[in-house]
């Protein structure tokens, strides 16, 4: 295990460097910051962090910009694979909040109100969501006694499973029609599947039409940092093919590795159903809300929060690749189309002052 920075063990913020102001993709030196009287620390801000899910020099800024926003806010940073004591200790001494985008494995706060992220099970994501008014397409759990009504669910429906790991990656995500449907014994899916991980379910289609298409809104307590749609070029489905080719075409943006078309877009329809998302979750303080659009209808439906934390793709390990493969003016966009890191400074600030403690 990497032994933590000194200043990440006792909660310093490191010295800030790459910081980029406006549209330039360089690095200037940062302004000199005018005089300020002394102001007394009032409110402790730990930001709980995972290596290689966020990095630390995105961390710093944020850290940065709550200290010009409120220099009554310190903030401390915290790797949650290690105990901490030294910054569990400093920071229990005042009103503190702790936020940590995934599950905290090893770090335990003395104090503060906790908010984390943590892997939801997709079925009771779903239902989690339905009740708080967030628009789901239907789904079901595959089960032996499970039949499907075509007036209800349409001619068409999509098996998922329901390991996260897998279908993370796209994989036995399947448009099929829906008097196809039944159940397969876990035992009996062919090697690799991962309905032998646990159980499939199945999901209303929702018709984005001529386009296979899906748009991340990048939430942190609720407010959105980036919105990117994503198109797979080429991904189109032939409703009126036979049952192989149907069942046999890609339909999840996962499953096409080239000719990903993706651009960041000024959805204030998406903006707002990611936010009641957030209030339908509202312990989970950094969500990936994938939403799609029914072409017929026009109605926007939420898919999944992806709960687990991994998503702060401006530095994530996860998206390191597909960082490159953008390239500089696109990874450039992420973080300035509602610049996220100031946007989180300021959303983190108001947080702390109404729930620390």
């Amino acid at each position: 295990m990497t032994t933590p920075a000194p200043f990440e063990r006792i909660g310093f913020r490191a010295p800030i460097r790459g910081v980029v102001f406006g549209t330039s993709t360089r690095a200037p030196a940062l302004p000199k910051r005018p005089f300020r009287p002394a102001v007394a620390v009032q409110r402790h801000l730990i930001l709980a962090y995972r290596p290689k899910w966020q990095s630390i020099e995105d961390l710093n800024t944020v850290a940065a910009h709550v200290r010009d926003l409120d220099p009554r806010i310190a903030t401390f940073l915290a790797p949650t694979t290690h105990r901490n004591p030294i910054t569990r200790k400093a920071a229990a001494k005042l009103p503190t909040l702790v936020v940590s985008p995934g599950r905290m494995v090893a770090f335990q706060p003395l104090r503060g109100k906790v908010y984390q992220g943590w892997p939801i099970p997709k079925v009771e994501e779903v239902r989690l969501l339905e009740a708080g008014g967030v628009p789901v397409p239907r789904t079901a759990v595959l089960t032996p006694d499970l039949r499907l009504d075509e007036a209800d669910w349409g001619e068409f429906v999509i098996l998922k499973p329901t390991d996260i790991g897998t279908s993370s990656q796209g994989l036995g995500i399947q448009l099929i029609r829906t008097r196809r449907v039944h159940y397969i014994a876990p035992k009996d899916y062919p090697p690799g599947h991962p309905g032998q991980l646990g159980p499939m379910i199945v999901q209303e289609y929702i018709h984005t039409g001529e386009r296979v298409a899906i748009c991340r809104v990048l939430t942190l307590f609720g407010e959105p940092l980036y919105i990117l749609d994503t198109e797979a070029a080429g991904g189109r489905v032939d409703l009126t093919a036979s049952d192989e080719v149907i069942e046999a075409t890609p339909i999840a943006n996962q499953q096409f590795k080239e000719a990903v078309l993706r651009r960041f877009i000024d959805d204030q329809e998406a903006a707002a159903v990611a936010r009641l998302a957030y209030r339908a979750l509202p312990g989970i303080p950094l969500q990936g809300v994938d939403v799609i659009r029914d072409a017929r209808t026009g109605k926007l439906y939420v898919l999944e929060t992806n709960a687990g934390g991994n998503t702060w793709h401006f530095s994530s390990s996860l998206q390191a690749e597909s960082r490159r493969k953008n390239g500089a003016e696109f990874e450039r966009q992420r973080r300035y189309q509602m610049d996220a890191l100031r946007t989180a400074a300021r959303v983190l600030v108001a947080k702390t002052n109404s729930d620390a403690v």
